[in-house]
């Protein structure tokens, strides 16, 4: 398979031949498109099973011939774990000379789902809202485009967000929540989105508009009478006047409520943390204290440490490590998202945690930051990494602390490797890499990697 989740196949001329619906195992005849001259890969334009891979399953997702969100679904789990690990994990790591025969043992198996929890496991949906054959939907975009697919029979999310889809698809076509439309900016609605609260199953929607309707204060109270038995502890409108693809606003006041309170509670791993409608929290439930707790203890945190947590936004793994440590500090470029940290520190009683707003290739550069003096990191970026410098920062600030080791936690595998490279060459040793599957059918992996200092 190619790192897109498409099959692969290499000729024995060196021409390789992407096959997406394809699997490794079967036995397919194809017709396909040459490459262009130059090129070394062409494309199935069509093709017929013959015998089905042994490792293809039938019943995970009756979406993914159609969605495209998760091309792994139509792979037994085991065989998904196993190749996620071997071409998004260790490929970007051998490419950066990170591994060799010696420390092959580095990447350890990919950490999976038990088979009964593969359904109902995401507690956050992003849904698009359309008209298909005169009939009002929510749904999904297919793989890049922006053409919808009904997302109702979806085996990722809990029962209650199919039916609140389901409760406000026939408002679609109220011109007051007609679905909004990028290329022509026509309509109203532009997404909704459905939150549950880890630990305490408390529920949110947020209704994201392009514009509001002259009339929609008629229209409020029928959402809301609607919504009553799906239990909604919060129901937002989230004003999103800006052009493009963002899901929502983030600008001062754009958000208010209709109905319940401004935020949900969840608990993670016994401290509270408030979400609101733009809160970041990863997506898999049970999941998610597996990644974090992983992390922590292998950090291996004692009580007179003081921990410097990069990207910490809301404060999560800075205050799961604060209730470890002597200290924690945590740094992020959201001053909102620091906020909420302070707030959630002051919920959990813990005085020993501190936040800075800042971005991260900044901060390392404060004497304040520095006279920290971390003895132990941990990094949770974004997709980039560790940007803008961000990695040559922090190995100088981890060798002049004598910082003992860093938990990189990572959702791009690709920018990890380039990243670990980075922190080697500062005097960092690679000790261990585990993947942490947060996405099961999707091509994504999570990363966990720990650093030490060389003696």
């Amino acid at each position: 398979m190619d790192a897109g989740g498409a099959g692969l196949i290499r000729l024995p001329d060196g021409l390789e031949v992407i096959v997406p619906g394809a699997r490794p195992g079967d036995e397919i005849t194809l017709a396909y498109r040459p490459p262009q001259p130059g090129g070394r890969r062409g494309l199935a334009e069509s093709f017929e099973t013959l015998a089905a891979s042994p490792d293809r399953a039938h019943d995970r997702c009756a979406l993914a011939g159609d969605c495209g969100g998760c091309p792994m679904a139509r792979l037994n789990y085991s065989k998904e774990l196993e190749l996620k690990r071997d071409l998004l994990v260790v490929e970007p790591l051998r490419a950066q000379g990170l591994l060799d025969a010696e420390n092959a043992s580095v990447v350890e198996a990919a950490v999976g789902l038990p088979e009964e929890k593969l359904r109902g496991f995401r507690n956050k949906a992003v849904l698009y809202p359309g008209i298909l054959d005169g009939i009002p939907h929510f749904g999904y975009y297919r793989a890049r485009s922006q053409e919808l697919v009904p997302a109702e029979g979806c085996p990722q999310t809990p029962k209650w967000m199919e039916d609140a889809a389901r409760t406000l698809a026939p408002f679609l076509t109220d011109p007051a929540f007609a679905p909004w439309s990028e290329r022509t900016d026509e309509g109203i609605l532009r997404t909704l989105i459905l939150r549950e609260a880890p630990g305490t199953g408390e529920r949110m929607a947020v209704l994201v508009v392009r514009r509001l309707a002259a009339d929609f204060a008629a229209l409020e109270k029928r959402l809301i009478d609607a919504l009553a038995p799906i239990g909604l502890a919060a129901l937002l409108l989230n004003l999103h006047e800006a052009p493009g693809s963002a899901v929502l606003s983030f600008a001062p006041g754009s958000t208010r409520v209709l109905l319940g309170k401004s935020g949900i509670e969840a608990n993670l791993l016994g401290l509270a943390f408030s979400l609101g409608a733009e809160t970041f929290l990863q997506v898999n439930t049970p999941q998610t204290p597996v990644l974090y707790s992983l992390a922590l203890d292998q950090l291996g945190i004692a009580e007179g440490d003081r921990v410097l947590d990069l990207y910490c936004g809301v404060g999560t793994l800075t205050l799961l490590a604060a209730r470890r440590a002597r200290k924690a500090l945590g740094i992020e470029r959201v001053p909102h998202s620091i906020e909420c940290a302070r707030t959630n520190a002051r919920a959990n009683h813990l005085g020993n945690a501190e936040f800075l707003a800042l971005p991260v290739e900044k901060a390392l550069e404060r004497e304040d930051v520095k006279a920290f003096a971390p003895t132990l990191v941990i990094a949770d970026p974004a997709y980039q990494g560790l940007a803008g410098g961000a990695a040559e920062a922090l190995g100088k600030l981890m060798k002049a602390s004598g910082a003992k080791r860093l938990a990189y936690i990572s959702c791009n595998p690709k920018s990890f490797a380039r990243d670990a490279a980075v922190l080697s060459s500062s005097g960092l040793r690679l000790r261990s890499v585990t993947p942490v599957d947060m996405f099961p059918g999707a091509m994504h992996l999570e990363v966990v990697g720990i650093f030490e200092a060389e003696a």
